[in-house]
């Protein structure tokens, strides 16, 4: 098992570099060929997204060599996070951009509902969201405890 483990962490540290790489490469690649980090440079503000996704991909290698596994883990969740708010931001206010005619594409405003359906659909989630995280809550407690063979066939019920 102890050998399993180790040929497990080497291949985390390979995985790791290679991510590293296709990192690098994606976003350079993404500056030449798309129209993503225009946002960027009208907002610097906004490029302390992708920086603190990188700080994520370092700090989840640093935590991996001092095996801190859940650290490490913690870090390359910011990284997912930040690198996808990358995109977001930088398609922004594009959702599905055209390759057609820029004024094809699917945006933020032009994909929307009307305000009156948003209205009222903000009005039914505030409604059923709360009914169903009760109802999550209620079932959980009510199957909580494991089904043995003992309540099964002590059970008069049970089939």
């Amino acid at each position: 098992e102890a050998d399993l483990h180790k040929r497990a962490e080497k291949l985390s540290s390979l995985i790791w570099y290679v991510l590293l790489v296709v990192a690098v490469l994606f976003l350079g690649f993404t500056y030449t060929a798309t129209h993503l980090y225009d946002n960027f440079f009208k907002y610097p503000i906004w490029f302390i997204v992708p920086v603190i996704g990188v700080l994520g991909l370092i700090d989840s290698k640093i935590h991996l060599i001092k095996k801190q596994y859940f650290l490490s883990f913690i870090g390359s969740c910011i990284t997912v996070v930040m690198i996808t708010a990358t995109g977001v931001i930088g398609l922004y206010p594009n959702l599905i951009p055209s390759s057609i005619n820029p004024n094809y594409s699917l945006t933020v405003f032009n994909s929307s509902s009307s305000v009156y359906t948003l209205k009222i659909m903000t009005v039914v989630a505030l409604i059923f969201v709360p009914i169903v995280i009760i109802y999550q809550i209620w079932a959980y407690r009510i199957f909580r405890t494991r089904v043995t063979t003992e309540g099964v066939l002590n059970n008069k019920d049970a089939y």
